[in-house]
């Protein structure tokens, strides 16, 4: 009888044991259980109704235009679904002056503000430059973590603006990532992708690629679900002839 209680309390160890390493392993698992939380953060951010977000790129500037002198490497932005997004965009010039300028994505178009006189304009269409609405649409973030994550997996839990989160690392080709951050990456190279979601709402709260040489882009997502309001600009009359 002895013996048969030693038994039965060795067996209840070792199941204990192997309870307790399987809470430890989560929330880990394998490329099934990484892909469930990509597809729930992809579902998450097409039921968006707004958000807030700022987009940097960390180390180099990117977007540099020798003639003028303008740098920029930083924007904070608002989306409204379906298609309506303004970003406010740092500028500096080659004399060190900071300034800042919107940039307004509207089915009516793109629109521009000058950064001295706060008018807008509106952009001719443009090719492989930054979109701020193809971020939230079917084809951007949400095509990215459904179809693009290689090697996904979860790798633990962190606090972000006080929510809890999980993070989940893989990688993710130049090529899909480009439509995203303007035709700034190697299309033929693969990039670290890290994506931080709330673990209740699976909304998510950040993203970052990693470049070679300490460069990279970081995306932060908050304020969700927020009322913004997002209007169409409406530049000033074109002056007729003097």
């Amino acid at each position: 009888m002895r013996k048969a209680r030693t038994a039965l309390l060795l067996l209840c160890v070792l199941a204990s044991s192997v309870l307790v390493n399987g809470f430890q392993q989560q929330p880990g698992g394998g490329r099934g259980s990484a892909q469930k939380y990509l597809n729930g953060a992809a579902d998450a951010i097409l039921a968006l109704k707004s958000t807030r977000f700022s987009l940097k790129h960390e180390g180099t500037a990117v977007y540099q235009d020798d003639k003028t002198g303008i740098t920029i490497s930083a924007a904070d932005c608002v989306y409204a679904a379906p298609d309506r997004v303004s970003c406010d965009v740092k500028v500096s010039l080659k004399n060190g002056m900071l300034l800042q300028m919107t940039r307004v994505w509207v089915p009516e178009g793109v629109f521009q503000s000058n950064p001295m006189t706060r008018q807008f304009a509106k952009m001719p269409p443009a090719e492989g430059t930054f979109n701020g609405a193809a971020l939230f649409a079917k084809t951007g973030i949400p095509d990215i973590l459904r179809t693009a994550v290689q090697n996904a997996q979860v790798v633990g839990r962190e606090k972000i603006q006080n929510r809890n989160t999980l993070r989940l690392k893989g990688d993710v080709s130049g090529e899909k990532l480009n439509p995203l951050v303007g035709f700034t990456l190697k299309s033929e190279i693969t990039y670290p992708f890290d994506l931080w979601i709330d673990e209740q709402s699976v909304n998510t709260m950040r993203i970052h690629v990693t470049e070679p040489d300490g460069n990279g882009w970081l995306v932060e997502l908050s304020g969700t679900n927020e009322p913004v309001d997002v209007p169409t600009p409406q530049p000033p009359p074109a002056r007729g002839p003097q």
